[in-house]
């Protein structure tokens, strides 16, 4: 969590209970308040900040432990100018062969606001995007009402893909909002994560569509252009899924770092899979392109094809591998920069494609 100036850190600890410890000796177990210099995306990797050992007996100056010498424990901190940055609260038990349960309530806020520093402007950012996505949507429905003669199917899923995503974003800002208010999305996480799982489902089945030339260079997918849907499509969705279980979990749950990576990684295979269509598409009209080279409109084709492609790969470059690197590099505070351009450059693709 990324503190303001006058932000709280308030924790209490209760029911807490160690079992297998050895008699008489002194407790080694409670939670350790620090300050984290970096990125929030980066400084989530718990296992690299304990490393070996105890982590109560490594300490650093600016750390402060908060030893469970008691079943209940509370702690109390307001964030002063000098404090303020990304904080993590960890817990540790140095007992070899015991363990711990205990109820655990924290409350973290930036001056009543319950979101962290680098969020606060996200409502903002989604409530615009959201509407500019939907007088997007609303031009291309006018679009192809005065076109209606050269409309085809796909030209309907993307402005059902269009209608989705502004839905999304306007529900992500109503969600963000009700987090900062209450500290709570309540029933919107829910709507949010559904539409977010069915605007990436549409998102790939539109550009897998697009790419092997389906309603607009031939009517029907061949049993290669199947194949590819029938990997890609479902892979998409189990990598959907758990991509929510894992945002919703803590980043101290064990194995989140990686599991993090690895539906990262299989993310971008995806991303790649879907390029494989646009290439034969490409291939395919060169070869009549090149067999009859009066035809105009196979080659008009072909440019599109080609420039589509382009466009697929900037996309994919960019909101899986640079808005990453910017997401793990940046200030705490500047957090928001990485998933507010990630959505103007859907934007852009979405226009321009």
């Amino acid at each position: 969590f990324c503190f303001l100036p006058g932000g709280s850190l308030d924790f209490s600890v209760s029911n807490f209970k160690l079992t297998g410890e050895k008699a008489g000796a002194r407790r080694q177990a409670g939670f350790l308040v620090r300050k984290v210099d970096g990125a929030s995306y980066s400084s989530a990797n718990v296992a690299d900040m304990a490393g070996d050992g105890c982590l109560l007996k490594k300490t650093q100056p600016s750390d402060t432990v908060v030893l469970m010498k008691s079943s209940n424990q509370t702690f109390e901190r307001v964030i002063d100018e000098k404090g303020a940055g990304l904080y993590s609260i960890l817990y540790s038990n140095c007992e070899e062969g015991s363990a711990a349960s205990f109820d655990m309530k924290l409350h973290l806020s930036n001056n009543g606001e319950f979101l962290s520093a680098g969020d606060l402007p996200l409502p903002t950012c989604y409530a615009v995007l959201g509407v500019v996505f939907t007088v997007a949507f609303l031009v291309w429905v006018r679009v192809m009402h005065v076109e209606r003669p050269s409309v085809h199917k796909i030209h309907v899923l993307m402005a059902a893909l269009c209608f989705v995503k502004a839905a999304c974003l306007i529900f992500e800002s109503v969600r963000y909002s009700s987090i900062k208010k209450t500290g709570d999305g309540y029933g919107w996480s829910t709507a949010y994560y559904t539409l977010t799982f069915i605007k990436g489902l549409m998102l790939f089945s539109v550009i897998l569509l697009i790419g092997t030339g389906w309603s607009f260079v031939k009517p029907f997918l061949t049993r290669r252009d199947k194949t590819v849907v029938l990997c890609v499509l479902p892979l998409q969705v189990i990598v959907n899924v758990a991509m929510i279980v894992v945002e919703e979990a803590p980043p101290g749950t064990q194995g989140w770092m990686t599991w993090r990576d690895v539906l990262h990684f299989f993310d971008v295979i995806c991303c790649c899979a879907i390029l494989f269509p646009i290439v034969w598409s490409i291939r395919h009209l060169r070869e009549a392109a090149e067999a009859d080279g009066k035809a105009m409109r196979t080659l008009e084709k072909l440019k599109l094809f080609r420039e589509f492609y382009i466009m697929v790969v900037c996309y994919i470059y960019f909101t899986r591998i640079v808005v990453y690197l910017v997401r793990a590099t940046s200030p705490c505070r500047l957090a928001w920069i990485a998933k507010c351009t990630s959505e103007l450059a859907s934007l852009l693709f979405y226009v321009l494609a």
